[in-house]
Protein backbone atom coordinates (compact mmCIF):
# COMPACT_ATOMS: atom_id res chain seq x y z
CA UNK A 1 0.00 0.00 0.00
CA UNK A 2 2.82 2.44 0.84
CA UNK A 3 4.47 1.66 -2.48
CA UNK A 4 1.25 2.55 -4.29
CA UNK A 5 1.03 5.89 -2.41
CA UNK A 6 4.65 6.69 -3.30
CA UNK A 7 4.03 5.89 -6.96
CA UNK A 8 0.89 8.05 -7.01
CA UNK A 9 2.70 10.93 -5.33
CA UNK A 10 5.61 10.64 -7.76
CA UNK A 11 3.24 10.59 -10.75
CA UNK A 12 1.39 13.64 -9.42
CA UNK A 13 4.67 15.52 -9.00
CA UNK A 14 5.76 14.71 -12.58
CA UNK A 15 2.41 15.88 -13.95
CA UNK A 16 2.51 19.11 -11.95
CA UNK A 17 6.15 19.80 -12.82
CA UNK A 18 5.60 19.15 -16.53
CA UNK A 19 2.81 21.73 -16.69
CA UNK A 20 5.32 24.40 -15.65
CA UNK A 21 8.15 23.24 -17.92
CA UNK A 22 9.27 25.42 -20.80
CA UNK A 23 10.19 24.27 -24.27
CA UNK A 24 13.64 25.86 -24.42
CA UNK A 25 15.59 25.65 -27.67
CA UNK A 26 18.58 23.27 -27.69
CA UNK A 27 21.89 25.16 -27.51
CA UNK A 28 23.18 23.47 -30.68
CA UNK A 29 20.12 24.33 -32.81
CA UNK A 30 21.03 25.88 -36.17
CA UNK A 31 21.32 29.67 -35.89
CA UNK A 32 18.44 31.71 -37.31
CA UNK A 33 19.18 33.11 -40.76
CA UNK A 34 18.80 36.66 -42.06
CA UNK A 35 15.64 37.24 -44.06
CA UNK A 36 14.72 39.73 -46.79
CA UNK A 37 11.16 41.04 -46.77
CA UNK A 38 9.06 42.01 -49.81
CA UNK A 39 9.92 45.72 -49.42
CA UNK A 40 13.66 44.98 -49.49
CA UNK A 41 14.19 45.31 -45.72
CA UNK A 42 16.77 42.86 -44.34
CA UNK A 43 16.41 41.44 -40.83
CA UNK A 44 19.54 39.95 -39.27
CA UNK A 45 19.38 38.11 -35.93
CA UNK A 46 22.32 37.58 -33.57
CA UNK A 47 22.57 33.99 -32.36
CA UNK A 48 22.65 33.30 -28.59
CA UNK A 49 21.87 36.88 -27.60
CA UNK A 50 22.85 37.70 -24.01
CA UNK A 51 22.15 40.49 -21.54
CA UNK A 52 23.03 43.92 -22.94
CA UNK A 53 23.67 42.51 -26.43
CA UNK A 54 22.46 43.76 -29.78
CA UNK A 55 20.12 40.87 -30.67
CA UNK A 56 18.83 41.82 -34.11
CA UNK A 57 18.80 44.55 -36.71
CA UNK A 58 16.52 45.47 -39.57
CA UNK A 59 17.98 47.60 -42.37
CA UNK A 60 15.26 49.40 -44.34
CA UNK A 61 15.58 50.54 -47.98
CA UNK A 62 15.05 54.20 -46.94
CA UNK A 63 18.18 54.16 -44.76
CA UNK A 64 16.39 53.58 -41.42
CA UNK A 65 17.71 50.91 -39.07
CA UNK A 66 15.92 49.15 -36.23
CA UNK A 67 18.14 47.83 -33.44
CA UNK A 68 16.79 45.34 -30.88
CA UNK A 69 18.75 44.93 -27.65
CA UNK A 70 18.31 42.59 -24.69
CA UNK A 71 18.18 44.46 -21.41
CA UNK A 72 18.36 41.15 -19.52
CA UNK A 73 16.05 39.91 -16.81
CA UNK A 74 15.94 40.23 -13.04
CA UNK A 75 15.41 37.15 -10.88
CA UNK A 76 11.99 35.61 -11.67
CA UNK A 77 11.21 38.43 -14.13
CA UNK A 78 10.84 38.38 -17.92
CA UNK A 79 13.54 39.50 -20.32
CA UNK A 80 13.16 43.09 -21.50
CA UNK A 81 13.82 44.00 -25.12
CA UNK A 82 14.65 47.54 -26.19
CA UNK A 83 13.79 48.68 -29.74
CA UNK A 84 15.50 51.72 -31.27
CA UNK A 85 14.76 52.97 -34.80
CA UNK A 86 17.24 55.45 -36.25
CA UNK A 87 17.85 57.33 -39.47
CA UNK A 88 21.39 58.58 -39.81
CA UNK A 89 22.30 59.91 -36.38
CA UNK A 90 18.69 60.73 -35.44
CA UNK A 91 16.62 58.47 -33.17
CA UNK A 92 13.10 58.27 -34.60
CA UNK A 93 11.62 56.29 -31.69
CA UNK A 94 12.48 53.80 -29.00
CA UNK A 95 10.54 51.63 -26.58
CA UNK A 96 10.95 48.57 -24.37
CA UNK A 97 8.83 45.44 -24.20
CA UNK A 98 8.88 42.42 -21.91
CA UNK A 99 8.79 39.01 -23.55
CA UNK A 100 6.22 36.45 -22.42
CA UNK A 101 6.96 34.79 -19.10
CA UNK A 102 5.05 32.60 -16.67
CA UNK A 103 4.33 34.23 -13.34
CA UNK A 104 6.11 32.86 -10.27
CA UNK A 105 3.95 30.32 -8.45
CA UNK A 106 3.89 28.11 -5.40
CA UNK A 107 5.72 24.82 -5.83
CA UNK A 108 3.60 21.65 -5.47
CA UNK A 109 5.43 20.63 -2.27
CA UNK A 110 6.17 24.03 -0.74
CA UNK A 111 8.37 26.96 -1.66
CA UNK A 112 8.23 29.30 -4.63
CA UNK A 113 9.09 28.59 -8.29
CA UNK A 114 10.13 31.23 -10.83
CA UNK A 115 8.22 31.26 -14.09
CA UNK A 116 9.75 30.32 -17.43
CA UNK A 117 10.35 32.33 -20.58
CA UNK A 118 7.74 31.50 -23.21
CA UNK A 119 8.03 31.89 -26.97
CA UNK A 120 6.99 35.45 -27.79
CA UNK A 121 5.66 36.36 -31.22
CA UNK A 122 5.59 39.97 -32.33
CA UNK A 123 4.33 41.59 -35.51
CA UNK A 124 5.33 45.10 -36.53
CA UNK A 125 5.91 47.34 -39.57
CA UNK A 126 2.24 47.08 -40.57
CA UNK A 127 2.33 43.28 -40.41
CA UNK A 128 5.38 42.95 -42.67
CA UNK A 129 7.79 41.80 -39.94
CA UNK A 130 7.10 38.76 -37.79
CA UNK A 131 9.55 37.99 -34.98
CA UNK A 132 9.64 35.05 -32.58
CA UNK A 133 11.86 35.26 -29.50
CA UNK A 134 12.70 32.00 -27.69
CA UNK A 135 15.16 31.14 -24.95
CA UNK A 136 18.01 28.69 -25.44
CA UNK A 137 18.68 26.16 -22.67
CA UNK A 138 21.82 28.17 -21.80
CA UNK A 139 19.62 31.20 -20.96
CA UNK A 140 20.48 33.30 -24.03
CA UNK A 141 17.81 34.44 -26.48
CA UNK A 142 17.04 33.29 -30.03
CA UNK A 143 15.49 35.73 -32.52
CA UNK A 144 13.80 34.28 -35.60
CA UNK A 145 12.27 36.49 -38.29
CA UNK A 146 9.64 35.19 -40.69
CA UNK A 147 7.31 36.45 -43.39
CA UNK A 148 4.33 34.51 -42.03
CA UNK A 149 2.99 34.76 -38.45
CA UNK A 150 3.89 31.83 -36.22
CA UNK A 151 6.61 30.39 -38.46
Amino acid sequence: MNTLRCLCAAASFVLLASQYATAAVNNDAPPPAPITFSDGSVATPTDHCGDGDLCATIAYPNGDNLFIYSEGAALCQPYQLHFVRVHGGLTLFEYSRAINHDIPHDAPFGGRVCGNTQATRMTFDHGLVHLTVDEYKDGSLRFTFSKVAGV
